[in-house]
């Protein structure tokens, strides 16, 4: 089932442009805007064996692409200025909208055609504080206050700054790792979101780095890679600027993920620096051989095969409007 609104006009029998449209003008003639409601229906729909992990948080993310030009800038502004009051919600732990960066400082960003570079990133205590949060009214005031004159005007000023609709991606948090913060690093949010100033024609400064590694495991495989995970010797903990760690299962069925990768190892850190001194460190080196059960003579020798299918896909971001807790993600 889906919800349709459809906003016609000609080139000879327009009709006043009604109020809540009149700073977003759309230059087409003809609009159709459809929003499904079965955008949710990922929701529990994994299919997990007695052996695997079980989920210790539940990331909720939408995935969007700007258009060119000052989208970017007016997107993040939209997104400053929206109504919310997530950070007072039962379970609530963490949110940051990510923007994709080059994975090297002063790089290019090379996507291809269609993929996301802004990411709306909340994690959850556990998939009962998400479920209440988008059954209720909050979720309506954060998507157009729950009226439809709010909803087409959420909706026609998306069409200014995006190419497609938004694509929603849900998760299972496995093996987290959370470094309490000190009131100084917790920004201040007293009605439950950010109060930052955003004019739409600068990004915001970014608040973390996030570093994400995609993985695409064949079903047959995901007991393992799960368990290899859970016995790596990271030593996170001990990094400068570490912040948040947890590997991501997808929850969608075998094989429905849209962008093909069902775990997403994700770290937070302080700012890229901090990232960077780890990735040249040799707790990074640590992390990226053998597990405490591949130790020996054999291991040493010879790396543990792959168990992904295809090789794992590097993401980088920098976070923007975050919001946190001094108890950390």
């Amino acid at each position: 089932s889906c919800l349709i609104v459809m906003l016609r006009a000609t080139a000879s029998t327009r009709p006043a442009t009604p109020a809540y449209l009149a700073r977003s003008p759309v230059s087409s003639r003809r609009l159709h805007v459809r929003a499904q409601t079965n955008v949710f229906e990922e929701v529990g729909s994994a299919q997990i064996t007695e052996n695997q992990l079980q989920a210790q948080r539940y990331v909720a993310m939408n995935r969007f692409q700007t258009q060119g030009g000052g989208a970017p800038a007016r997107f993040e502004q939209r997104w400053a200025n929206r109504p919310s009051r997530l950070a007072k919600l039962k379970g609530f732990k963490y949110f940051s909208l990510l923007r994709r960066v080059p994975v090297e400082e002063g790089g290019e960003l090379n996507l291809e055609d269609g993929e996301p570079n802004y990411t709306s990133f909340t994690i959850w205590d556990d998939k009962s504080g998400f479920d209440e949060w988008r059954k209720g009214d909050a979720f309506k005031e954060a998507h157009g206050g729950g009226t439809i004159f709010g909803f087409v005007d959420m909706l026609v000023n998306s069409l200014q700054t995006l190419k497609g609709a938004p694509k929603p991606a849900f998760y299972d948090c496995l093996i987290p790792i959370s470094m309490p913060l000190t009131a100084d690093d917790v920004p201040l949010a007293p009605g439950g979101w950010r109060e930052v100033e955003a004019d739409g024609k600068n990004t915001l400064d970014s608040d973390c780095f996030v570093a994400m590694n995609r993985f695409s495991v064949p079903v047959e495989n995901c007991e393992a890679f799960e368990k290899r995970w859970a016995s790596r010797d990271s030593k996170l903990e001990d990094c400068s600027g570490f912040r948040f760690f947890t590997l991501m299962r997808r929850d969608a069925p075998p094989g429905a993920a849209d962008d093909s990768f069902n775990y997403v190892s994700t770290t937070i850190w302080k700012d890229r620096a901090s990232f960077m001194a780890w990735r040249e460190s040799t707790a990074f080196q640590r992390a990226h051989g053998a597990s405490k059960e591949d130790t020996g003579k054999d291991a040493a020798a010879a790396p543990p095969p792959p168990l992904f299918s295809k090789p794992p896909s590097v993401a980088c971001y920098e976070g923007v409007l975050m919001l946190t807790t001094e108890q950390g993600a």
